[in-house]
């Protein structure tokens, strides 16, 4: 009968053992997903973060026409400095948007047919997103 205590015993704390073996693994289970979560949020951030350094780096300013230059004529070529975060828009009078050309390290927007009077002029950049990156400050000139 001793014996029988003794397996009894033996069995009673190899039962007990396992079941502290098991929770670990749950808690193990549990700090796994939790720093899965962590390194997503940890991904997202970073990315967000990149996308403000680029807004941060980006610039967009409108050089010719200069600030209350007087532009005669029939045509007139726009330059616009900008970083190339996405594509450049220009707009006249608060106008619509109207898209620019790339070349030679500057965006250009060939005006024509504009009428007399004081003008404004505003650029943006526009990311391949469609959301708008950076807006110049607004330049006025007259045509005469």
């Amino acid at each position: 009968m001793a014996t029988k205590k003794v397996k009894k015993v033996v069995k009673a704390e190899s039962s007990a053992a396992a079941k502290p073996v098991s929770k670990k693994k749950v808690v193990a289970k549990k700090k796994s997903s939790v720093s899965k979560a962590a390194s997503t949020k940890k991904v997202n951030s970073s990315a967000k973060s990149k996308e403000l350094e680029a807004k941060k780096n980006s610039y967009v300013i409108v050089d010719y026409p200069v600030e209350n230059e007087t532009i005669a004529g029939n045509n007139y070529v726009l330059r616009i400095g900008a970083s190339t975060d996405g594509y450049v828009e220009v707009s006249f009078n608060s106008g619509e948007w109207l898209p620019c050309r790339f070349a030679s390290g500057y965006w250009w927007f060939d005006w024509n047919y504009f009428k007399s009077g004081n003008v404004t002029i505003a650029a943006r950049i526009v990311g391949s997103d469609g959301k708008v990156v950076k807006l110049s400050d607004i330049r006025k000139c007259k045509v005469s």
